[in-house]
């Protein structure tokens, strides 16, 4: 990824997105709901930091994370921890209803922090919110996942387990598993809505948003043929963002603010507390609908702590391998918004892509840059 290549066109890409045609009008897509078993073998580190078994843990932990005589990452580590398990992942693979010119081409969608794979698979108004939709519309096979930790994906030990190591290689054991035409053959089938056939992928773009689009760059730094392509969305390679970290979204921890919901979920793993700071997040008045925020709020996803910690140790390397093209696709208003840096900004739209009111035309942005690198 040492050259990452920008938009030719800048100006053809942004009439895309100002036409705001919906990305996926008509779609009859054929999905496979799966748990696909992910052998890792990982090292991640353990750090001295406050154990998460409350709200007002929650909050002390943010704070004594971030205040300005807190040791570093590195120099919190206490040591390692290897990892060798094989986990359950919660997933999804949709596929276009009929063969065409690009059914052999592999999307692998990452969500970030604060969601499952519904973020790609928008729920309400999915012709013009779901990711998924606007990718199978073109004629692409997608496959979406829970993160571990998140939806119905396997829980562990949110201190340390859950860390971007673990998390690198099961992006790489799912697209590994993709690659040999063995993922549904791996799986147990939770339910599909057609049956889909066997799939073995030519070629395969990793897709990916903020914490995911992060995962996607370190794994590329150490596996670069993990992919023939990248789009990376709220996330830019630069040092040049505003200082925005985790005190500045209140938490609560998890079980203890929806027993309901979270019930299942243990120490060490917190959720954005309201719609509030979901808002404040992930979308820009006058940029999305309201029962988008409602709908965001549905489906928040806990976070887990060893994920902030490892980010300190876990820093992006040159991805020497890797030759494909690589889109950052960015929110005008996004928090992590940067200047000097060339990339594409999507209009009127915050750091949550999918729940945007303009967001099919993002997706048209995204489709036809791949489109024009042969994927």
């Amino acid at each position: 990824m040492s050259n990452i290549r920008s938009i030719v066109s800048f100006s053809a890409l942004l009439a895309l997105s100002q036409a705001g045609s919906s990305a996926a009008a008509t779609v009859t897509k054929q999905c496979v709901q799966l748990e696909v078993p992910v052998p890792v073998v990982a090292t991640n580190r353990r750090y001295s930091m406050p154990r998460v078994e409350s709200t007002i843990d929650a909050i002390d932990w943010t704070v004594t994370v971030t205040t300005w005589s807190t040791p570093s990452a590195m120099d919190r580590v206490t040591g390692l921890y290897p990892v060798n398990s094989t986990f359950r992942i919660n997933a999804q693979l949709c596929v276009p209803p009929r063969n065409g010119a690009k059914s052999d081409i592999l999307q692998i969608a990452t969500p970030g922090l604060g969601f499952d794979k519904r973020y790609w698979d928008v729920e309400l108004k999915p012709e013009e919110y779901s990711y998924v939709d606007a990718a199978v519309s073109k004629g692409y096979s997608i496959l979406t996942y829970d993160r571990l930790g998140t939806g119905k994906s396997q829980k562990p030990d949110a201190y340390d387990v859950v860390q971007i190591p673990t998390e690198v290689e099961i992006l790489a054991g799912l697209t590994n598993l993709a690659r040999s035409g063995k993922l549904i053959s791996s799986s147990k089938v939770l339910g599909s809505t057609h049956p889909v056939p066997k799939l073995q992928p030519s070629k395969v773009v990793q897709v990916g948003h903020a914490y995911g689009a992060y995962l996607i760059t370190v794994a590329l730094g150490k596996y670069g043929r993990l992919a023939d392509g990248a789009v990376l969305t709220g996330f830019l390679l630069t040092n040049l963002t505003r200082m925005l970290d985790v005190l500045n979204y209140d938490h609560a921890f998890a079980r203890q603010h929806d027993p309901v919901r979270f019930g299942e979920y243990t120490s060490g793993y917190f959720v954005l507390e309201t719609e509030s700071c979901l808002q404040k997040l992930f979308l820009r008045k006058g940029a999305f609908e309201p029962a988008l925020l409602a709908y965001t709020e549905r489906i928040k996803q806990p976070e887990a702590v060893g994920e902030y910690a490892s980010e300190g140790t876990s820093p992006l390397t040159p991805a020497a391998e890797f030759e494909g093209p690589v889109l950052l696709f960015n929110g005008e208003f996004d928090n992590f918004h940067a200047v000097n840096v060339t990339s594409y900004l999507q209009p009127n739209t915050g750091h949550a892509l999918t729940v945007a009111t303009n967001a099919s035309a993002g997706y048209e942005v995204i489709l036809q840059y791949l489109d024009s690198h042969g994927l």
